[in-house]
């Protein structure tokens, strides 16, 4: 199981988003993800993402692109970097989210 909370602020510079959550598996409680990302619309069918997370000492930076094919579905590109020794050297990622 996974417990999460986090605190989002939007600016007219941006969007920040903090977050941070808890796991429990095996019968033990401990660390979860945690993460810094921002997010700017910059045109109606464009939004820019980066942002930093991580669970225990794998963590990486990635920034991403999505682009909106309609109101509700839009495409990501998205690119992770490893920061630290453990994570991916890099991780490229291409997907379409649908909103409901």
């Amino acid at each position: 199981f996974k417990f999460g909370t986090g605190i989002v602020r939007g600016m007219s510079w941006g969007t920040m988003t903090f977050r941070v959550a808890a796991e429990y598996a095996e019968n033990q409680i401990g660390p979860g993800e945690y993460a810094v990302e921002y997010l700017k619309r910059v045109s109606p069918n464009l939004r820019l993402y980066t942002g930093v997370e991580g669970v225990e000492d794998e963590i990486e930076w990635i920034s991403e692109a999505q682009l909106f094919l309609r109101r509700n579905v839009f495409l990501k590109l998205n690119s992770a970097f490893g920061l630290t020794s453990k994570a991916p050297d890099w991780a490229p990622e291409v997907g379409i989210m649908f909103v409901f």
